[in-house]
C-alpha cells in the first residue's frame, strides 16, 4: 500500500525524491512504530492533490501538520499510522552542508538531518540528487564539528547567560512545573548532542535515546542511565532533583576532559 502511494506521488512534477526513514529504515521497528516516509520536493504539492491520493488508502487523515516538520499523517486500513514528512530538497541539502562541511552546531540535534539522509532507504529519486548526497556525506565525523557541537552546547548547558543549569534550578525552586518541563527538555537536547558528538556518532533523533546510547556509545558519563531515570522520576515533585542535573553536568565535564584532554 505504501508503494502504491509512492507510485502515485511520483507523478507529481514537484516531487524530486522519496525515502523510507525512521526505525523501519534501520529495520528496528517494533509494534509501536509508525511508518515514516520523507518526501523531498522543489515546491509544495497542493493539499487537495495530496488528499486525492491519500483518501484512497485512508479515511482518517490529518494533513498539513506543522508540529515538527510539515507532515501528513494517515491511519491506514490495517491500523498502521503513516507519516509523510515533506522537505524542500534544496533547503535540506543546504542544512546538511552547513553541518558537515561548515561545521555549524545547533541547539541540540545537530546531526539529525545528516543521520536521516544516511539511513533513509530511497524509494524514488528522479534526478539522482538524494542518492548523490547520500554517497557524498558518507564521511567520518569532522573533528571541527565535534569541537563546535560540544563547545556550543556546553555553553547552553552551563556557561552562557541564561544557561539551562541555572534556569532549571530556578524553576524547581519555584515549583513551576511548566518551566521545569521546558528547561529540562532543552537541557537534555543539548546533553545528548554533546554525548553523540563526543562519541562521533550521528544524532538519531528523539526516540530510544537511552537505549541507543547504552548500546552504541563507547564513552558515557558515570551513572548515565541511573541519573537520567532519577531526574525524570523526580523533577516535578522534589526541588532536590536539581542535584541530579548538577551531577549529570559534572560527570559529563569529567568524561569530556578525559576524552578531549
Amino acid at each position: 500500500m505504501v508503494q502504491d502511494i509512492f507510485n502515485e506521488y511520483a507523478r507529481f512534477a514537484q516531487i524530486e525524491a522519496m525515502a523510507i526513514g525512521g526505525s523501519r529504515a534501520l529495520k528496528k521497528n517494533d509494534a509501536y512504530s509508525n511508518y515514516d516516509v520523507y518526501v523531498y520536493w522543489k515546491e509544495p504539492v497542493p493539499e487537495a492533490a495530496r488528499k486525492a491520493v491519500l483518501k484512497k488508502y485512508s479515511t482518517n487523515m490529518d494533513l498539513g501538520n506543522c508540529y515538527r516538520e510539515y507532515t501528513d499523517s494517515c491511519i491506514m486500513e490495517e491500523g498502521m499510522q503513516l507519516n509523510i514528512i515533506y522537505r524542500n530538497l534544496d533547503e535540506f541539502l543546504a542544512g546538511i552542508r552547513e553541518v558537515v562541511e561548515e561545521h555549524k552546531a545547533r541547539d541540540g540535534y545537530t546531526t539529525c538531518m545528516w543521520h536521516s539522509l544516511l539511513i533513509g532507504r530511497i524509494a524514488y529519486d528522479k534526478g539522482g540528487r538524494l542518492a548523490a548526497a547520500k554517497q557524498k556525506y558518507v564521511v567520518r565525523y569532522p573533528q571541527a564539528l565535534k569541537q563546535n557541537v560540544i563547545s556550543h552546547n556546553m555553553k547552553l548547558i552551563k556557561y552562557g547567560m541564561g544557561a539551562y543549569l541555572f534556569q532549571i534550578n530556578k524553576a524547581m525552586r519555584r515549583g513551576d512545573l511548566i518551566s521545569i518541563n521546558q528547561e529540562v527538555h532543552k537541557f537534555l537536547a543539548s546533553y545528548f548532542d554533546v554525548i553523540f558528538a563526543m562519541n562521533e556518532k550521528l544524532h538519531p533523533g528523539e526516540k530510544r535515546l537511552l537505549e541507543i546510547c547504552v548500546k552504541e556509545c563507547r564513552v558515557l558519563p558515570d551513572n548515565f542511565e541511573r541519573n537520567i531515570r532519577t531526574l525524570m522520576q523526580n523533577m516535578y515533585r522534589d526541588p532536590a532533583a536539581f542535584s541530579v542535573v548538577d551531577t549529570m553536568v559534572t560527570e559529563l565535564e569529567k568524561v569530556l576532559g578525559e576524552e578531549l584532554g
